[in-house]
């Protein structure tokens, strides 16, 4: 670049060479300032970092899990820091699956429970740590948790999220009658409330139900408009759940064509997403797709198929996949105990709490 510069303003005795001199000069300064420039900030406070988290937790929850896991001390906090700190922090690790450390994340929240901002947010912090106990295998501990809050004065939408998770938690218990009335009563609010977002969620567990049951176009329709909620929302967990489900049902109807017109913006968003469990579905999903067209899986691809199962989200998650796809691809799976089936008994740290749950 200097070269370039010299040889363009030649050095001359006249006026106009010294003014092209002086410009070569101005130009040479310009260019090698940035070189020094003022150095940049290279650290963040745990405030700061909170706030994004919080900013980001709804549209770009993988964003916030990066974020918080960047700081390993937050003694610098206040307790009503801390409380958010501690609640973001588990719903991103819930919405990306992450559930190896998220213990130590409920027992710090209930080391905080005496301080007014923990009962300002005690209904969210009780459908965080309700669905965090469901993913754990606590599931009566978790129904109280949804039951404790319903019984709060709480806003619709807070109430509309509860009755989605308490649906949830229901069909996992196999109890489908509450899970159907839970998600008939949510969406008749999200319906008031015009709420894209949750009416996706909604809809996509209701299709989930249906595929339960067998009911594959039924589960197709409401896949599609969660999808499409998802879409309008800019969810990007949620495209990655609806579209998921969908490539399951046209993995499950041979629909090739439209797998192979879905595939590639699905695969994108769950390769960019720290979620194991959606990759491993991903994975089971593309080899279904492939014997589909008649293309025989290597006995090393069907050796990765069987660990992938060890990774799927929950026995329900299994139990779909060894029934509609295992066959396709030829390999033999055993889903894993029926959570509902055990009584887990509550860990010592729940029981060490103050408000209106019962042990």
């Amino acid at each position: 670049m200097l070269r370039y510069l010299k040889k363009y303003y030649k050095v001359s005795s006249t006026s106009g060479g010294k003014l092209r001199y002086i410009l070569f000069v101005l130009l040479c300064t310009l260019y090698i300032k940035p070189a020094i420039a003022v150095p940049q900030i290279t650290s963040r406070s745990s405030a700061d970092i909170l706030r994004e988290a919080e900013d980001y937790i709804i549209v770009e929850p993988s964003h916030s899990y990066r974020l918080l896991r960047q700081v390993t001390t937050i003694t610098n906090l206040s307790p009503p820091q801390q409380i958010r700190w501690h609640l973001i922090k588990v719903r991103s690790a819930i919405a990306t699956n992450n559930f190896g450390d998220i213990e130590a994340e409920l027992i710090a929240l209930l080391a905080l429970q005496h301080h007014s901002d923990f009962q300002k947010r005690l209904a969210s912090i009780l459908s965080a740590m309700g669905i965090a106990l469901r993913r754990l295998g606590y599931f009566t501990q978790a129904k109280a948790f949804y039951t404790c809050a319903l019984d709060h004065k709480i806003t619709e939408k807070k109430r509309m999220a509860l009755l989605i998770n308490l649906a949830v938690l229901s069909r996992h218990m196999n109890d489908y009658v509450l899970a159907k009335q839970s998600y008939r009563e949510a969406r008749d609010i999200a319906q008031r409330l015009h709420h894209e977002r949750a009416l996706a969620n909604v809809n996509n567990n209701l299709g989930t139900l249906a595929l339960d049951e067998g009911n594959i176009e039924l589960a197709e329709k409401y896949y599609r408009e969660a999808l499409i909620g998802y879409q309008s929302s800019d969810k990007r967990s949620g495209n990655i759940t609806a579209g998921t489900n969908l490539l399951l049902i046209f993995a499950i109807q041979g629909h090739t064509l439209n797998f192979q017109r879905l595939i590639s913006p699905i695969s994108t968003l769950v390769d960019a997403y720290p979620d194991e469990s959606k990759k491993a579905l991903l994975l089971w999903l593309i080899n279904a797709n492939e014997a589909n067209l008649g293309k025989p899986v290597p006995q090393s691809t069907k050796n990765e198929l069987v660990s992938a199962f060890e990774s799927l989200e929950s026995v329900k998650l299994q139990i779909l996949i060894e029934r509609y796809l295992a066959p396709r691809v030829h390999v033999n799976v055993i889903p894993g105990k029926s959570p509902a089936q055990l009584a887990k008994p509550a860990p010592v740290w729940l029981k060490a709490r103050n408000f209106c749950v019962k042990p």
